[in-house]
């Protein structure tokens, strides 16, 4: 004898168990856990350098200073060639 209509219907309601880690949230549970770690252990600010000037050393920067001037009477003009 086939299964009533509504032995039928009661073997569709039937919940299948999850056995799923995580009732399937397994990967966004991984991916948060990979993100606060990447968080805590990757630095976010390049290590600072500290450059020191030697101790009772002599710095050996020249300076120099060159002016132009143009006489008062000389009209500078400027020409362009075409390309």
């Amino acid at each position: 004898m086939p299964p009533s209509r509504d032995e039928e219907l009661a073997q569709l309601r039937v919940r299948p168990d999850n056995v799923h880690l995580f009732r399937g949230y397994g990967p966004l549970v991984v991916g948060a856990v990979l993100f606060v770690l990447v968080v805590l252990l990757a630095p976010t600010v390049a290590p600072e350098r500290v450059v020191e000037e030697p101790v009772g050393g002599t710095t050996t920067t020249t300076i120099a200073v060159v002016t132009t001037t143009t006489p008062a009477g000389d009209d500078a003009t400027t020409t362009t060639a075409a390309p």
